[in-house]
């Protein structure tokens, strides 16, 4: 991504947090600024010549978009609900890398993958007594869905630049979710929104990275 591009991603970046600490009341639709950012920058990339593909991570972003909006309400219905939006927004994430996805069936690949989602869920199973049952459960809906994200960026071997982004994308969510269940429930520290909204919006641009850099294996004649 050029670095302009970079850097109107921050400054969108920027305008959410602003805008959550000043205005938060009056301003929760900034929050859906960075999606909708990367967004246009998909939409500007692809030059309008949209195919299956493009269209499922579109519609991934615009439901992450309101996940987002739904998130800033504050309350734990309002954050129960908005899992679900991501859910689905994970679910067209998924179907749009899917296509790579490489299983050997060894014992190690296995094992790696089980160590890792072990990783993922088992906080929320060390704390699930202080969490309400409706943000509970929504949470473990939601890990279902990252966890499946998180496989298939793990199996992903045909592209190893795009392997690494979504990685990275996967288990950026998946500290996401972790940090905002613990500062919500567990411990309070300042600055908690913040915190999450740069983690946030760094687990958003690497999967942008990683969905942009499978163009020449999405489209491999239009790219010769």
């Amino acid at each position: 991504m050029p670095l302009k591009l970079k850097l109107i991603y921050v400054l969108c970046c920027l305008i959410d947090i602003v805008a959550y600490i000043y205005h938060r009341e009056w301003l929760g639709f900034a929050s859906a600024f960075p999606v909708l950012c990367l967004l246009t920058f998909y939409f500007l990339q692809r030059k309008g010549d949209y195919k299956l593909k493009d269209y499922t991570y579109s519609f991934g972003l615009l439901l992450a978009a309101v996940a987002d909006i739904t998130f800033e309400f504050r309350t734990n219905n309002a954050k129960a609900i908005s899992m679900i939006f991501f859910m689905l927004s994970f679910s067209f994430y998924i179907a749009t890398v899917r296509k790579e996805t490489v299983f050997t069936a060894s014992s190690k690949e296995f094992s790696k993958i089980f160590l890792n989602l072990l990783l993922i869920i088992a906080p929320f199973f060390i704390v699930f007594s202080e969490m309400p049952a409706g943000f509970f459960f929504s949470s473990i809906i939601y890990m279902v869905f990252l966890s499946l994200f998180y496989i298939t960026a793990l199996l992903r071997k045909t592209n190893k630049s795009s392997y690494q982004w979504l990685i990275a994308g996967a288990l950026a969510f998946a500290l996401l979710t972790v940090c905002e269940a613990y500062f919500t429930f567990i411990i309070k520290v300042p600055y908690d929104g913040v915190i999450t909204k740069v983690i946030y919006g760094f687990a958003q641009y690497v999967t942008f990275m990683g969905i942009i850099t499978t163009f020449k294996n999405f489209y491999p004649a239009s790219e010769k």
